[in-house]
């Protein structure tokens, strides 16, 4: 895929992840009956948990330390749910919103962190360990905050869809057909296969 595809292709993807997470983060903390301060640090954490990581495995400056864009998505969230007054409404988050949310978080981060595997040139396990830390690191520091067991701990199949996105992502670009639209595709097909794991209640066996 060309520099500026991927360029794009990254930035779109986590620009997805980022509000998706965020919201996620927001209705987490809703539960937990947060006040206004701690809804906006639990957002912004969920939110770029996993990007941080990323980056600083990879030897890159942070987002959140050279744009101001990450405390934007977070204000944006945070102002927008309680707009809409989502805080009269902590039994969506049981329902539908937070599923949706955090699916999209986990696939589009799981597809950034695959995008700058490629930018790298890692190897196929290099794509594996940065999809999966980009996709569940700020899920995980969200779940550890509120003092619940991180969900990638106890549903096989939330860390599976960011190794398998990561895969795709790696196979893809091996035959050479990755393309901006073929990574949309593989967005899709993420999304798809998280929604029915989750309706299915897919797991991976227990000892």
């Amino acid at each position: 895929m060309e520099e500026i595809a991927q360029t794009q292709a990254m930035y779109f993807a986590s620009l997805a992840g980022g509000f998706a997470f965020a919201l996620s983060g927001f209705l987490a903390g809703l539960r937990k009956e947060l006040d206004w301060m701690g809804l906006f640090i639990l957002s912004f954490l969920t939110a770029n948990g996993g990007g941080v990581l990323r980056d600083v495995l990879t030897d890159r400056a942070p987002v959140i330390l050279l744009s101001s864009q990450p405390f934007l998505i977070t204000l944006i969230v945070t102002l927008g749910a309680g707009l809409f007054k989502l805080q009269r409404h902590t039994t969506i988050e049981k329902q539908w919103l937070f599923v949706i949310c955090d699916a999209i978080g986990l696939v589009a981060f799981a597809i950034t962190g695959s995008l700058v595997a490629l930018d790298i040139n890692a190897p196929f396990f290099g794509f594996i360990t940065l999809a999966f830390l980009t996709a569940t690191g700020g899920a995980i520091l969200r779940d550890i905050l509120v003092n619940n067991i991180p969900e990638v701990l106890h549903s096989g199949f939330y860390g599976s869809v960011a190794a398998l996105v990561a895969i795709a992502i790696y196979l893809l670009n091996k035959g050479e057909v990755l393309s901006p639209l073929v990574v949309f595709a593989v967005f899709i097909s993420g999304l798809v296969l998280r929604f029915m794991a989750h309706h299915y209640r897919w797991k991976l066996p227990k000892p």
